[in-house]
C-alpha cells in the first residue's frame, strides 16, 4: 500500500488516497483502496499530512502481511475412500460469498451431449430477445436437480452454477413461454438424440399417469379438482408419462385435473408398432381398440374382483397353474380367449360391444396375498372402533367399512321405534369371498409368441389377422408377467419428481407458465435416468442427486479452490463421465477448463 496525491481537472485542489498495487498479466496494476480527502483539508490538521500518511501506509501494509498465510497445495493430490467414507471439509478461509457447485459438471456434460443448447440457440436466432434462451433453459435445468426452488430463488442462485449468467429475474419468466412454445419439439429431439446416442428400444412402452397440485382456491381450465394421488383437496394437474424399458423418459403431456387417468391416453399414444405396458386404470374398450387399430401390442391388468363370475372361476380353479416355487409361493396359468370390450362409435356416439381375442395370464403371489390381508385386517380394525360398538354411525362401502353389517332391533317388541339402536358385526360372508382373491393378479394382453417349431419370419413382430401381436420368438407367462412388473420403473420416476426435484406444489399459474415448468422437470428427469446409466445403475437417484448437491468448490482467498466435499458416489460418477471429480484442490485455470470441457462434445 502506498500514498498518491491525485490533482482534480477541474478545480485544481489535490486529493489524497491509498492505493495498492498488484501485477496481472505480466504488468503492475494500480487500485484504490481508500480516499483520505483534501491535501490543503489535511494540512489544517497534520503538519505533514503526506509523511504522516506515507508511515502510516508502511504500517497497514506490515500488518497485512502478519495476517496473511503463505498456502502451498498440490492441484495433483486427490481423494481416497474406504467403502461408505467421504468427506466434509470446512475451512475458516473459505469465503463464504465464492461457492462454486462442481456436481454440476456431469449435468451439463450431459446436456450438451444431448446437444439442448443447440436446439435452443437455433431457435432463439429468430427472436429479439436480448438474453440467451439457452442460459435460462440449463440454469432451471440443473437448479431443479441440485437446489430445486422458485423461478425467483433459482435466478438469485444462480452464481453457485458458473456460466452465463447475464439476464434478469424478469428475462427468466419472459422466456418461459418460448420454452412452452417449442416443448414438443424438444421433446422430439431429445427421442432422436437418446435413440443416436444409447440405441433407445421403444419396442415396450410404460404408461402412467399422475397428478401435481397447487395451493391455490381458485380453479381454471387446466388447474380442476380431482382424484388427487396424494388425497389433497387442492386443484391439480394430470400428467401422462410415456417410458422406455429402460427407464428412460420418453415424453409427456398435460390435462386439466377433473381428466380420468382412462381419457388421457389416447392423445400421446406413440407412432409405429410397439407393446404398451400399463396398469388397469387404463384399460377401456377404446384404448385397447385405438391399439389394435395401430396394429400394436398391449400388456394391461385388470381387477379379479369386478371381471366377470366366469373369469374369476377360472382364476380360482387351481387346474392349470404352473408353480413358479416349490412351496406354491408364485404360480401362474394363462388360456387365450375372446372377450367383449365396449367401445364408442365416432360416428353415432353410441357405445357397442366388439369382440377380440385376448391372452389372460394369472399369477398368485404369497407376498402379495399376505400384504392384501394385513392392510384389510387394519383396514377393519379402524371401522370397528369408528363404528363405536352400536353407535348410530353412518357405514358405507369405503374402505373397511364395507366389511360391517348394521341391524336395527327394536328394544321394546311391538311398539314404534323412536330412538332405534344398531348392531354392527362383521359381515364374514363377503370378507370370505374377498379373500378367496387375494394375492391374484390378471393381465390381460393379446402379445403372444412363436410356436415350438414355427420357423421365423422376417421382422421384430407381426400384428396377425385374430388381432394378436405376435413376437418374433417365444413368449411364455413369465415373459408377460416380467413386462407387466416393469412398471415399477415409471412409478418411481414420478417419485424422483416429486420428492428430489420437487415439482410440486407449483407456483406458476398461466398455461405457458406451467408447461416451461414441467418440461425443466421432464429434461431434469431425463439427465437423472441418464446419468443412472451411465453409471451401470450402481446406484440410486437418491444417492446421486444427495451427493452432487454437496460437491461444492470453495475459493480460498482468490488463489485457489478447494474441494469443500467428495464422497465415493462423485468419484464414481466422475469416472463414468471422464470428469476428474476427485482432487482436492483446484487451480482457477483447472475449474476454467472442467466446465470448458464439459462443453466440447
Amino acid at each position: 500500500m502506498f500514498i498518491k496525491i491525485v490533482p482534480e481537472n477541474k478545480s485544481g485542489r489535490k486529493r489524497l488516497a491509498y492505493y495498492s498495487g498488484h501485477r496481472k498479466n505480466g504488468t503492475v496494476k494500480h487500485s484504490l483502496v481508500q480516499w483520505l480527502g483534501y491535501l490543503d483539508e489535511l494540512q489544517a490538521l497534520y503538519d505533514d499530512p503526506v509523511s504522516h500518511f506515507k508511515a502510516e501506509a508502511r504500517r497497514l501494509t506490515q500488518e497485512e502481511k502478519e495476517r496473511q498465510v503463505s498456502l502451498s497445495v498440490s492441484t495433483a493430490e486427490h481423494f481416497h475412500f474406504a467403502p461408505g467414507e467421504g468427506t466434509d471439509c470446512t475451512d475458516p478461509e473459505v469465503r463464504a460469498d465464492r461457492i462454486l457447485s462442481y456436481g454440476v459438471l456431469p449435468l451439463l456434460k450431459l446436456y450438451h451431449e444431448l446437444e439442448i443448447d443447440y436446439f435452443w440457440n437455433n431457435r432463439r436466432r429468430y427472436t429479439k430477445a436480448l438474453f440467451n434462451h439457452n442460459s435460462i433453459f440449463r440454469l432451471l435445468v440443473c437448479s431443479r436437480i441440485l437446489a430445486p426452488d422458485s423461478k425467483l430463488g433459482t435466478w438469485q442462485a444462480r452464481q453457485r452454477l458458473a456460466g452465463d449468467v447475464a439476464f434478469s429475474a424478469d428475462d427468466v419468466y419472459r422466456s418461459l413461454a418460448f420454452f412452452s412454445r417449442h416443448k414438443d419439439a424438444l421433446i422430439d429431439h431429445l427421442g432422436r438424440m437418446v435413440e443416436r446416442q444409447y440405441g433407445r428400444d421403444t419396442g415396450l412402452l410404460y404408461y402412467d399417469v399422475t397428478n401435481y397440485y397447487w395451493e391455490v382456491d381458485a380453479e381454471d381450465e387446466l388447474r380442476r379438482r380431482g382424484v388427487s394421488k396424494e388425497h389433497r383437496p387442492d386443484p391439480i394437474v394430470q400428467m401422462g408419462l410415456f417410458m422406455d424399458a429402460d427407464g428412460i423418459p420418453l415424453s409427456y403431456g398435460l390435462f386439466p385435473g377433473n381428466t380420468t387417468d382412462v381419457a388421457t391416453f389416447r392423445p400421446l399414444q406413440q407412432t409405429g408398432r410397439t407393446i404398451y405396458v400399463a396398469d388397469r386404470g387404463m384399460m377401456s374398450g377404446m384404448n385397447v381398440a385405438s391399439i389394435l387399430l395401430r396394429h400394436s401390442g398391449y400388456v394391461i391388468s385388470s381387477s379379479v374382483r369386478t371381471c366377470t363370475a366366469e373369469l374369476q372361476a377360472f382364476i380360482l380353479k387351481q387346474e392349470g397353474y404352473v408353480h413358479g416355487a416349490a412351496d406354491g409361493d408364485f404360480r401362474y396359468k394363462s388360456r387365450l380367449t375372446p372377450v367383449e370390450r365396449w367401445v364408442t362409435d365416432s360416428a353415432t356416439g353410441g357405445k357397442r360391444k366388439v369382440t377380440v381375442n385376448e391372452r389372460q395370464v394369472v399369477f398368485f403371489s404369497r407376498a402379495y396375498q399376505q400384504k392384501a390381508r394385513h392392510e384389510r385386517m387394519k383396514s377393519i380394525e379402524k371401522a370397528q372402533q369408528a363404528a363405536g360398538g352400536g353407535q348410530n354411525t353412518v357405514l358405507n362401502n369405503h374402505a373397511g367399512r364395507r366389511f360391517l353389517k348394521k341391524s336395527i332391533f327394536d328394544g321394546a317388541s311391538g311398539e314404534r321405534v323412536e330412538a332405534p339402536e344398531f348392531s354392527v358385526s362383521l359381515d364374514t360372508e363377503l370378507l370370505q369371498r374377498e379373500e378367496a382373491l387375494d394375492g391374484y393378479y390378471l393381465i390381460c394382453t393379446n402379445v403372444v409368441g412363436t410356436e415350438e417349431g414355427e420357423p421365423p419370419f422376417a421382422g421384430r413382430a407381426r400384428f396377425r389377422r385374430d388381432n394378436l401381436f405376435e413376437l418374433n420368438r417365444p413368449v411364455d407367462d413369465v415373459d408377460i408377467i416380467d413386462m407387466y412388473r416393469g412398471l415399477w420403473r415409471i412409478e418411481e420416476c414420478f417419485r424422483i419428481t416429486k420428492t428430489h426435484l420437487e415439482a410440486r406444489p407449483v407456483y406458476v399459474r398461466t398455461r405457458d407458465s406451467i408447461e416451461a415448468h414441467f418440461l425443466t422437470c421432464f429434461v431434469s428427469l431425463l439427465l437423472l435416468r441418464l446419468l443412472e446409466k451411465r453409471t451401470g445403475g450402481t446406484m440410486s437417484v437418491g444417492r446421486m442427486v444427495d451427493s452432487l448437491r454437496q460437491a461444492l468448490l470453495g475459493d480460498i482467498e482468490g488463489q485457489c479452490f478447494m474441494n469443500l466435499y467428495c464422497d465415493p458416489v462423485i468419484q464414481d460418477i466422475g469416472a463414468a463421465l471422464d470428469i476428474d471429480m476427485s482432487r482436492k484442490y483446484y487451480a482457477k485455470a483447472d475449474v476454467r477448463a472442467l466446465f470448458a470441457a464439459v462443453k466440447k462434445i
